[in-house]
């Protein structure tokens, strides 16, 4: 009996020496041989909040109290240019673009050959109808027409003779009907020389501004060669094509409006006197041409111009700045502010008038339309409208 005690207490003394030794073992372990223990536990603890929020026992604000914190703050507004959608009569437009061209244009070409011994006028300047510009050598040309004169009068005063012969029958009728034929010959060849002497002073056959000269001081020039040219440009003419499917809305008389870009911030007021009767068959277009008054010389021919032509108006349309719009490659967007927030809408466009676009679908009146930052803000983005200064826009 005393011996079985011995072996119960010896063998509790070796069970509690091996549990010491199995605890120092494992707090020798590693971190990462317990952290699945830990793992465990998390998710022991997670699954007792979700169920006790199941229960009601853990409320919403409560589980996400330990979160606020990590939540970002709201996107302050973006301040951005707008402009308000605006109601005004449309005129419907018709769009061209043309040349201009002189109202009376010529290239001075000397008619006979000769040497210049005058030049009367000055490159660029004006210049008056029959003026003289150029002078040719007339020396020769004058002694064929002395000739000429002299043979004139001797056979005047043969017809004469021969008349008074044939009175007192001295003579035949025809004798004094050749040297009546030889008088008017020589007549004849008077008025040639004379010709041909005036061709020696090269005149201005009307008003107009002077080029610039081809030939100089001395030069021998020919039949044909250009001098100078000469442009009428106190009124030019507008030439343009429009389509046929317009020809009932175009009529003469109707003004033109033109803008050159030389002139970028002015515009040019015309008027059709002319439509050409009849269609061109290749590209079913109509020539048409106008005048404008060119006074002040600001126009030259030959400028490029792009034409806007009138032709009905329509009421209550609905214009936005032209700033506002955002072209894509197969439509035209805008932003409109909608409860402080930017929405992307789709337009249609119709005519446009001196910085306004107006719009056909896709706004109505007392909208608001950002016309400047779109590049701050999409879709759904807070916005804080600033009025545009009205200054920036155009008014027609």
């Amino acid at each position: 009996m005393a011996n079985h005690s011995l072996s119960g207490k010896r063998r509790d003394i070796m069970e509690r020496q091996e549990s010491n030794q199995q605890s120092k073992a494992q707090e020798l372990l590693p971190v990462t041989h317990r952290r699945p223990k830990t793992v465990m536990l998390a998710l022991i603890f997670a699954c007792l909040l979700v169920v006790c929020a199941g229960l009601g026992l853990i409320t919403g604000p409560q589980l996400m109290a330990s979160d606020a914190k990590n939540v970002a703050p709201t996107r302050p507004p973006m301040p951005v240019e707008t402009a308000e959608v605006r109601v005004a009569d449309s005129d419907k437009i018709l769009a061209s673009s043309g040349s201009l061209y002189s109202k009376e244009s010529v290239v001075i070409v000397a008619e006979i050959a000769g040497r210049i011994k005058e030049i009367g006028f000055i490159e660029g300047k004006k210049t008056k109808e029959g003026k003289m510009l150029i002078k040719l050598d007339s020396a020769v040309l004058q002694a064929e027409l002395d000739r000429a004169v002299a043979n004139r009068n001797l056979s005047k005063s043969n017809y004469k003779r021969a008349d008074n012969l044939l009175k007192d029958h001295a003579i035949s009728r025809q004798e004094r009907d050749e040297a009546y034929a030889s008088w008017q010959l020589d007549r004849a060849n008077v008025r040639l020389a004379q010709a041909q002497l005036a061709k020696t002073i090269i005149q201005a056959p009307f008003a107009g501004t002077l080029g610039l000269r081809q030939v100089s001081l001395g030069d021998y020039v020919m039949p044909g060669q250009a001098l100078v040219n000469l442009e009428a440009i106190e009124e030019l003419k507008i030439e343009f094509s429009i389509s046929g499917k317009h020809l009932a809305e175009v009529k003469t008389g109707q003004k033109i409006k033109l803008r050159s870009s030389a002139y970028p911030q002015q515009s040019f007021i015309g008027q059709i006197y002319a439509i050409n009767p009849q269609i061109n068959v290749q590209s079913r277009s109509l020539t048409v041409r106008g005048l404008l008054n060119n006074s002040k010389h600001q126009l030259l021919p030959g400028q490029f111009v792009k034409i806007q032509l009138s032709v009905g108006t329509r009421a209550n349309a609905l214009f936005i700045p032209e700033q506002a719009l955002i072209p894509q490659p197969k439509t035209k967007l805008v932003f409109k502010v909608v409860n402080g927030k930017a929405q992307m809408v789709e337009v249609k466009t119709g005519t446009r008038m001196e910085g306004w676009v107006e719009i056909t679908s896709g706004l109505s009146a007392g909208d608001i339309v950002v016309t400047g930052g779109h590049q701050k803000i999409g879709p759904g983005s807070p916005v804080q409208t600033v009025p545009a200064d009205p200054t920036l826009f155009a008014k027609n």
